[in-house]
């Protein structure tokens, strides 16, 4: 079950729409909510992180942290019972604080782009989630919610991130839920649709509604999971995340990096 999030955002938080898809996850499951408020110390730029910061005094930091808590409490509900922790530090210190600092929580809520003004620590603040912290992490794009997970996509590559993958996936979404297993096949041989039978019949075992398929690589295997699950009208795409080395994704590509820097509907990633 699902009884504590924690939303990751960048100071000063802006744009409401992603608190208030928090809040609706929150209120549906019934969950403790707590925000991570990332304060960088001022820089140069945003795009020379993580380098570029500037010497600031400790107490303009200690207001300027103050600022940022208070730019999300101005976003809450007044009786929401959301609690507020910040991290303050030069910006390629952050995702090492959040490693090492952030408060534990079945989920993890990171929102889009347009939400964080330093992308570089955006990034890095997702990967290092995934990587390092053991719990799901759930991605918004721009303007989207979820509150019940009716419909789900899961990619499917057998190995333990898949696995991972679909376990947290049985534990979002709502009972009966329709589920597509898919795997996306690299050769004529490759990932015939009875190889995912046994995914097909685990989740049939949990109450969901299953179906398999088995789809021909025509481009990069993220735009065919993307496009699938959009014209499929899912709520919610799953996929394992950094299947492949870290590394490789970084300098080749994958789905996991494409899916950071570009998710087009919700997506849930395991590690």
């Amino acid at each position: 079950m699902i009884k504590t999030i924690l939303a990751i955002v960048e100071g000063p938080v802006r744009g409401s729409s992603f608190i208030d898809a928090v809040l609706g996850l929150a209120d549906q499951r019934q969950a403790h909510m707590i925000f991570d408020v990332l304060t960088a110390a001022p820089m140069l730029s945003p795009n020379l992180a993580p380098f570029g910061t500037v010497y600031t005094l400790s107490s303009e930091l200690r207001q300027l942290v103050r600022d940022h808590a208070s730019s999300l409490r101005a976003l809450l509900p007044p009786n929401s019972q959301g609690e507020i922790v910040s991290q303050c530090d030069d910006v390629g210190w952050i995702p090492g604080d959040v490693r090492a600092s952030a408060p534990l929580a079945d989920l993890v809520m990171i929102g889009p782009h347009e939400s964080w003004s330093i992308d570089w620590l955006r990034r890095r603040t997702i990967e290092t989630v995934l990587m390092a912290s053991g719990t799901p992490l759930l991605l918004l794009p721009p303007g989207r919610s979820i509150r019940n997970v009716g419909h789900a996509v899961l990619g499917w590559k057998p190995g333990p991130t898949a696995m991972r993958a679909l376990q947290n996936l049985v534990r979002l979404a709502a009972p009966g839920a329709r589920i597509d297993v898919v795997a996306i096949k690299h050769g004529l041989a490759d990932q015939p649709e009875t190889a995912l039978e046994p995914v097909v019949a685990l989740l049939h075992r949990h109450g969901f509604g299953v179906e398999g398929h088995a789809l021909d690589r025509s481009g990069k295997a993220q735009d065919g999971l993307t496009s699938f699950a959009l014209n499929r009208g899912a709520d919610l795409l799953v996929v394992g995340g950094f299947a492949h080395s870290r590394m490789r994704e970084i300098v080749l590509g994958g789905v996991t990096r494409s899916l950071i820097d570009d998710p087009r509907l919700p997506v849930l990633m395991a590690h």
